[in-house]
């Protein structure tokens, strides 16, 4: 009796009521809400949509899932538009707020007949063992009720809740249920179920990736043929590491190993050149100091600009070569000689920049290479300051003369461009361009000069 006392004297405590409100099954609300809405909430707003419904016939409803929801007609001040239910919510899912806003059968208070306690003892008892339907559990897990699948026993029974949630379309319904394959069956069963079923697939991946557990994801991915992307996930991890590279070494050359070492895997060739990238760099950071700090984990064009700047006397085949780390990169002709251009210019190394675009042929002569437009190398080296020589050099070097004749006007390369009319030997150009010049000016003056030798030979 004393231990009888101190229990009611512990449940009429305060605290412990406040603490039991929570489990108070004949309270009218429990507290869930969904999308900030409570059951009783659910309840009305389910009476107002069905009012409306019946009122102004702004809902065309039907009463089976397969139907199609209506418009959804909304007033304003100053405006009405119609847009379809649909777009904000599943039929689905709409389905389930309906229900939910039917209250549960509550037991009568008070006195009650011998037969009528029976039929509630039993009626318990049946619900204690026997699984409710798929869709009622799907329903309390859409709008945060509380739920069990535990009784959800056999195989039959937990395939239709899978397909049901993947019906549902809701991710955390779909996830719960993977969750709870997972835990109660064998791996290749849940993988089988799993196969031909690519959204819960898709839900499954993106909890096992968020997670890492990069084990069971890349069993997963291999039971379902998908290697690739089993091994790139591998290589995202590896080059997470960037904080400590000599450990991001270490993982690509196992990853390497073990998921790209297929002979005609074109990924494989992908990684093995990072992998030589990053100990290119280490190496760089170790040998040039400061001038190289911070170089590791850049990408390419960044490894051969340095490359470019600090190593451009190196001979090919040494590991310091830009061009060696051109052709080990598999960067192309093309981006080499752009940053090699760029790199030359910034420094005002005009006469590398030969070594560029001109090359010698086999018999002894001089060939261009001329792999970047012409007009590309011109704004550049225009951009860098370039003496007017220099871009004389390379302005001859466009083929078409209206496009030269463009080219100098738009940058405004007085000098470069009397010295084009002379080359042209076009009079009637040059005095035309003179017109235009400051009079007096040291263009102007050039200009002049030119006008007056009798050493050119004028066609006009």
């Amino acid at each position: 009796m004393a231990g009888h006392g101190e229990d009611e004297e512990y449940w009429n405590d305060s605290e412990t009521k406040t603490r039991a409100r929570a489990f108070n099954f004949e309270e009218e609300e429990y507290g869930n809400q969904l999308c900030g809405v409570s059951m009783s909430g659910t309840a009305r707003l389910s009476q107002q949509v069905r009012a409306e419904m019946g009122r102004h016939n702004a809902y065309q409803c039907v009463d089976s899932l397969s139907g199609s929801l209506s418009q959804v007609t909304v007033s304003g001040d100053h405006q009405t538009f119609s847009a379809p239910l649909s777009v904000l919510i599943s039929d689905k899912a709409l389905t389930c707020i309906l229900d939910a806003s039917v209250p549960y059968p509550r037991e009568a208070k008070g006195p009650i007949s011998l037969d009528e306690e029976v039929r509630i003892l039993r009626r318990k008892v049946e619900d204690r063992w026997t699984p409710p339907p798929v869709n009622t559990t799907l329903t309390k897990i859409f709008l945060g009720h509380p739920y069990s699948l535990e009784l959800y026993r056999s195989l039959e029974l937990k395939t239709e809740l899978l397909d049901a949630s993947i019906k549902l379309g809701d991710g955390n319904a779909i996830l719960a249920v993977v969750l709870f394959l997972v835990k109660t069956l064998k791996k290749s069963l849940v993988y089988k179920l799993l196969s031909t079923r690519p959204d819960a697939v898709a839900h499954y991946v993106q909890y096992l990736d968020t997670r890492m557990q990069l084990n069971e994801l890349t069993d997963l991915l291999t039971y379902l043929g998908r290697n690739r992307d089993a091994a790139m996930k591998h290589f995202r991890v590896a080059v997470r590491s960037k904080h400590d590279a000599q450990r991001q070494l270490q993982r690509l050359r196992a990853c390497a190993s073990n998921h790209f070492s297929g002979p005609d895997s074109r990924d494989g060739e992908f990684v093995n050149n990072y992998i030589k990238l990053l100990e290119w760099e280490m190496a760089m950071e170790s040998c040039d100091g400061e001038i190289a700090q911070n170089l590791v984990g850049k990408p390419v064009l960044d490894a051969v600009t340095h490359a470019c700047r600090y190593h451009w006397g190196e001979p090919k085949g040494s590991f310091g070569s830009p061009l060696t780390l051109s052709h080990q990169q598999g960067v192309s002709d093309r981006q080499y000689r752009w940053t090699l251009l760029t790199v030359r210019a910034a420094m005002q190394a005009w006469e590398d920049i030969d070594n560029i675009f001109i090359t010698k042929s086999w018999l002894g002569g001089k060939k261009l290479k001329a792999v970047v437009p012409m007009e590309e190398v011109v704004r550049l080296l225009h951009a860098h300051q370039a003496p007017a020589a220099v871009l004389m050099k390379y302005l001859l070097l466009i083929e078409n003369p209206e496009k030269q004749v463009a080219l100098v006007h738009k940058l405004q390369c007085h000098k470069v461009a009397i010295d084009l009319y002379i080359s042209q030997r076009d009079r009637r150009a040059l005095i035309n361009y003179k017109a235009n010049l400051s009079p007096q000016s040291e263009d102007y003056v050039y200009a002049e000069n030119a006008l007056q030798a009798s050493t050119i030979r004028w066609k006009n």
